[in-house]
């Protein structure tokens, strides 16, 4: 009677433990989704080219890439990207604003990552340097992509800023 009384107990503690992971595991994978669809793939699409921060107008430039040197995979590496967020005027790019995240849209595929500041210092002060934090699809080379990032203020202002037709070179 006790071993069945033990199994019964066992049993009640498992599914617990299960519904305790299963409700967990529940939200969190809400939270991502939730995260993933901010903007659908029309609204990045339609994101300006130019926009104006504080009578200041920026554009995007991007270096879009797949490794194929020698000690890389035969496939390559993934996509990766460092991007450049300009101030046309050729002022001092204003601390108050951060790039955060990028869409890459080939077709009806997007890979979307957060941005990270970029290692090597960037001799242009009217230029906001960062770059993709992950690897990326397995995309291209040698096809165009549009590309589109997050711009935040100081008062938590998302702006979103498109570059469109962009390169995805191959490094040999």
């Amino acid at each position: 009677m006790n071993n069945i009384y033990f199994v019964s107990r066992l049993l009640g503690a498992i599914s617990k433990g299960f519904l305790y992971y299963l409700k967990y595991t529940t939200v969190f994978f809400i939270g991502i989704l939730i995260s993933c669809s901010q903007y659908s793939i029309d609204e990045l699409l339609s994101a300006p080219e130019q926009i104006e921060i504080d009578s200041r107008e920026y554009i995007l430039e991007t270096g879009l890439y797949r490794d194929f040197q020698p000690v890389c995979p035969p496939d390559g590496q993934p996509l990766s990207g460092v991007i450049w967020v300009v101030a046309v005027d050729s002022l001092s790019f204003p601390s108050s604003l951060n790039a955060d995240h990028v869409w890459i849209i080939n077709n009806n595929d997007v890979w979307d990552t957060d941005l990270v500041d970029h290692e090597i210092p960037y001799e242009y002060e009217y230029k906001m340097q960062k770059r993709t934090k992950g690897d990326g699809p397995k995309w291209g080379p040698d096809i165009y992509v549009d590309v589109v990032v997050q711009i935040i203020d100081e008062e938590d202002n998302a702006y979103l800023l498109r570059a469109s037709d962009q390169e995805i070179f191959r490094l040999d």
